[in-house]
């Protein structure tokens, strides 16, 4: 394998260790000193979850699951997080992951997947005691599972980590994010959806976190200079959804929007590099999910404001 993480002495680089390949951190103290990423590193989609994977502790790669279960038991290591990147269904030899299990048991299980894997339909039910999280969703739901407290990181809202066993259902892990406290916002939002039952779901969504809302619809651009944030809500941002958006986005200038969209793909994501939207919530989303990012934003847009 060939690495462009830079000299073998310096941060975020990749070495080897007793010829496995490890990502060196650069924290001095971990909260996990060893992480296991079974997969094809080198899968764009999976660049930002091993980025942040990087900043809690030295990730070894693999790339089967034959090859993960041989280095754990060759190694003896106890990796704290054990991470299986799937790209596709039927790339890896599902059967071994409960082996993998029983080498490290209280190793956190993540499957992270890709854009290609929409849904059970394609990727499967989950494995047992494996907690699936899209590539999209990664750094706002596995901090939340793997790091203790729930706080701004870098800038950017995490979720409440659901301390439970790893075999617990979505339903369990759901239970025990309603007992966390929401982030509670102000202000004013814009809802733009095709459909005025999507508004009023949404609408109620922000209603919870006690900000007030107006369903933004063609000719309302009068009332843009009365909110904080807009909330976009479409199927997706390509197409014709992108051009309707861009036309609206001329008239909204600096105003922060946030676009929740179903199955974001990477391309959807340079718009936030762009600065076309402040962030993208994909959906099925959880609650806080979403809060946390309105709340971002508002706050954004306040401070645009007062600087103003």
């Amino acid at each position: 394998m060939t690495w462009d993480g830079g000299s073998s002495d310096s941060p975020g680089a990749f070495r080897r260790i007793g010829g496995d390949c490890v990502l060196q951190t650069g924290n001095a103290v971990n909260k996990y000193r060893q992480i296991l990423f079974i997969g094809d590193a080198s899968h764009g989609e999976f660049a930002a979850a091993l980025s942040w994977l990087q900043g809690q502790g030295d990730v070894v790669l693999q790339e089967t699951v034959e090859a993960g279960r041989a280095w754990l038991e060759s190694s003896g290591s106890l990796p704290s997080v054990v991470v299986l990147g799937v790209t596709r269904r039927g790339e890896h030899q599902l059967e071994s992951l409960g082996e993998i299990g029983r080498l490290v048991p209280l190793a956190r299980a993540i499957a992270l997947v890709g854009s290609w894997c929409e849904g059970e339909t394609r990727s499967g039910k989950p494995p047992k005691g494996w907690r699936r999280i899209y590539w999209h969703q990664f750094g706002r739901w596995a901090a939340g599972e793997l790091l203790a407290p729930c706080h701004e990181h870098g800038g950017e809202w995490q979720i409440h980590p659901a301390h439970l066993p790893r075999t617990s259902t979505e339903s369990e892990r759901a239970f025990t994010w309603s007992r966390w406290p929401l982030p509670i916002g102000s202000g004013r939002v814009a809802v733009n959806t095709a459909r005025r039952v999507d508004y009023e779901a949404l609408a109620k969504v922000c209603a919870v976190a006690e900000y007030e809302t107006i369903w933004c619809q063609e000719g309302d651009f009068d009332l843009i200079g009365t909110v904080n944030c807009v909330l976009w809500d479409r199927r997706g941002l390509q197409g014709p959804e992108l051009r309707e958006l861009m036309d609206w986005r001329d008239r909204w200038e600096d105003l922060p929007v946030i676009a929740t969209i179903g199955f974001p793909r990477p391309q959807d994501f340079q718009l936030v590099e762009q600065q076309v939207v402040q962030a993208i919530v994909g959906k099925p989303f959880v609650l806080p999910e979403l809060l946390f990012a309105l709340k971002h934003a508002a706050g954004v847009s306040s401070r645009k404001d007062e600087a103003a």
